[in-house]
């Protein structure tokens, strides 16, 4: 089962919330405190959003962290998938159903678009499986 959080259920979620994005995002030691608070801010706002999928017993089993974003070329509202992070493996069909939820929030928002940024091959595999197709690669060097 995936639901969406509430602004107000942040809290009570928060520390599995901190796991899961610094994890997925690989945010290092020393920008956590700011990336953290901005993320908590932007959730209990409702600027980002958080979905979580729980098994039968209502046990955790991964977060979703979503930002409905506008293309300023465009207009365009697209949702962006910033974090996605899984306790336990999933297959292809569980990822299907688990996303069908952020799928129909996208759509509902009005939204054209859903992207997300990965390095993790996993990641690539699973967004393909769910019918995401590469649009750009990203490249980077260090100074």
């Amino acid at each position: 089962m995936v639901i969406k959080l509430l602004p107000s259920q942040i809290p009570r979620f928060w520390e599995a919330i901190k796991y899961a994005s610094v994890s997925a995002e690989d945010v290092k030691e020393e920008d956590r405190r700011e990336y953290l608070n901005e993320l908590l801010h932007s959730l209990l706002n409702d600027k980002s959003q958080c979905f979580v999928s729980l098994d039968d017993e209502r046990n955790l089993l991964g977060v979703a962290i979503t930002q409905l974003i506008a293309d300023k070329t465009t207009g365009e509202k697209n949702l962006f998938l910033k974090a996605l992070y899984s306790w336990k493996h999933a297959d292809v069909e569980e990822w299907k159903d688990r996303f069908n939820l952020v799928k129909d929030f996208a759509k509902s928002e009005g939204c054209k678009h859903i992207y997300f940024e990965s390095r993790n091959p996993r990641i690539w595999q699973v967004g393909e499986a769910v019918g995401f197709k590469e649009h750009f690669r990203t490249f980077r060097m260090e100074v």
